[in-house]
């Protein structure tokens, strides 16, 4: 399914969404905040309005319970009906406002009230403040008692007056962010029009490019903050060039390679086709047979080369045992060694468990058959294994002319055969071998003998798994 992407538009919109809906939550978060402290500050300010009343309150009616007390006979009580306010301090309490109240109990009765205020149930028996719903309004009331005469005064307001200049410091907020709201979005979205449109111009310099036009992009129209993506995206088509250019060259020796045994297969089947002398034919057709075979094992070569150099690597997906993928390959090339005269010997002893499974045989199948292809006739292939830090080796050791010191890292490359190597080879067999090795983790060597006779010692360094 073709997934469709974003283009620079619906970037730079799924962005601007992106930071309006943070703003928008700063905003947010900012405004209730603020609404909440401005609550609080409130009725921190108005309770201490209400504590400040009722003890003006009661320092008024000072006066006249010291003046009862100084006219009542010893031992006896205040009665309710004393007047407590003067007829000045009273109107003065009743003018206080709408939404405030007081009143004042003698003995639990009331005695003194004020003309607004919740209908009076019963007297107050705790001091502080409490919060009392009557009708539509809830009332918050502060109570103030005098001990020394058994007067408690209250005092209290309306809790709605406190929302109302709550939700005028709302709305004082609300407006100048509600404005503000917009400019920002604006100034944002300029901001990230301008910024993003030099990417966009990337984006389109990029997509005007053809397939064949690979060459880096100019660090100098674009702003500084680019400069990495530019130079990520230069690399990207250096490494894709680099890529074009090894498979060219991979797929022109390919051609180069297979061009020789399809003309002999050819020019074989013409003579066959010409030859009447059964002998003759009989010649030229096992010729042809070991054209094929020979154009047959190049094309397997490449195609398990292309294979593993399109393989990225990683962990085995499957566990192998070195020695067991050795013997098995000493076990497919022995009858190819017997034709030649050459024997073959091991040395190992012990599980070696080392990756996967496959790989390993391609190892050593293709290090054992280089050794038999390029050994004197009549002599001996000696493979061993040995452990080693981290792993183990594997070391295969012939009998041949030897490969000089400046062509061992040569012939490690495809197509690529030493000046003494044996007709029949197509150079693959060790690009195989270091392909299979980059996969396990290992490394290649080539070495003269330990015991300083002719011959070449490929050593294969491969980790266990176990490690």
């Amino acid at each position: 399914m073709k997934r469709s992407v974003p283009g620079p538009g619906s970037l730079l919109g799924d962005l601007f969404g992106r930071m309006g809906m943070l703003f928008a939550v700063i905003v947010f978060s900012v405004g209730l905040t603020t609404f909440l402290t401005a609550q609080r500050r409130i009725d921190e300010i108005y309770d201490g309005q209400l504590i400040i009343g009722a003890n003006v309150l009661r320092a008024l009616m000072a006066d006249e319970l010291a003046k009862q007390r100084r006219i009542a006979q010893p031992g006896a009580a205040l009665t309710v009906d004393d007047a407590l306010l003067s007829e000045e301090d009273r109107h003065a309490f009743n003018s206080y406002a709408e939404w405030r109240m007081f009143r004042v109990w003698r003995e639990g009765r009331l005695v003194l009230r004020s003309d607004t205020g919740p209908p009076e149930t019963a007297a107050p028996t705790q001091d502080g403040f409490r919060t009392l719903k009557r009708h539509r309004h809830s009332w918050r009331i502060y109570t103030l008692r005098a001990p020394d005469d058994d007067v408690r005064v209250e005092v209290g307001e309306r809790e709605d007056i406190r929302t109302v200049l709550v939700r005028g410091i709302a709305l004082g907020l609300a407006v100048p962010l509600l404005v503000l709201i917009p400019v920002a979005g604006l100034l944002i979205w300029l901001a990230l029009d301008g910024g993003l449109r030099a990417l966009r111009n990337l984006l389109a310099e990029v997509g005007r490019r053809s397939v064949r036009d690979l060459s880096p992009l100019s660090l100098t129209p674009w702003p500084r903050d680019l400069h990495p993506l530019v130079l990520a995206i230069n690399r990207l088509f250096d490494r894709i060039q680099r890529s074009l250019q090894h498979e060219r060259r991979f797929l022109d020796q390919a051609a180069h390679q297979l061009r020789t045994p399809l003309t002999a297969v050819k020019l074989q089947a013409q003579m066959i086709a010409q030859e009447t002398d059964p002998t003759e034919r009989a010649a030229i057709t096992a010729e042809l047979v070991a054209s094929v075979d020979r154009a047959s094992a190049m094309t397997d070569s490449l195609l398990t080369l292309a294979s593993l150099e399109a393989s990225p690597g990683g962990p085995p997906t499957a566990s192998g045992d070195l020695k067991a993928e050795t013997v098995a390959a000493i076990t497919d090339l022995a009858p190819i060694a017997a034709r030649r005269g050459v024997r073959l010997s091991f040395d190992g002893e012990g599980e070696m468990p080392s990756g996967e499974g496959p790989l390993l045989r391609l190892v050593a199948a293709n290090l054992i058959e280089n050794a038999v292809r390029h050994t004197s006739p009549d002599s001996e292939v000696v493979v061993r294994l040995r452990p080693t830090q981290g792993g183990w080796r594997l070391s295969v050791t012939d009998s041949g002319p030897g490969l000089p010191a400046a062509e061992r890292e040569v012939v490690l490359q495809r197509f690529h055969r030493g000046r003494d190597a044996a007709p029949g080879g197509a150079g693959l067999g060790l690009s195989i071998v270091v392909e299979a090795l980059r996969l396990l983790g290992g490394r290649l060597e080539l070495a003269d003998r330990e015991d300083g006779r002719p011959g070449l010692d490929a050593r294969a360094d491969i980790p266990s798994t176990t490690q």
